[in-house]
């Protein structure tokens, strides 16, 4: 995640979301093609992916550990900021 002035800490005008494009680039390397596919590869329900993309609900730190551990891509890179 980016730094938002050398302190660490994320802006209040940002949000942390899932990365849908990696997400979904790395499932369809492994097979997946569609987003119930998608979800089966990374161990996820289809309900979580939808919260996940829409920002209403973000996975604890274990679950993405887990899906990042699944699709062969570090934590940190499963999510992204976005201006709110």
């Amino acid at each position: 995640m980016s730094d938002t002035g050398g302190s660490g800490r994320r802006s209040s005008h940002d949000q942390v979301i899932l990365n849908n494009a990696l997400f979904c680039a790395r499932a369809d390397e492994l097979g997946a093609r569609n987003d119930h596919e998608r979800c089966t590869v990374a161990g996820v329900s289809r309900a979580s992916l939808y919260r996940w993309r829409a920002g209403t609900v973000m996975p604890s730190l274990r679950v993405l550990r887990r899906v990042a551990a699944r699709l062969g891509v570090r934590p940190d890179d499963l999510l992204c900021e976005v201006p709110r």
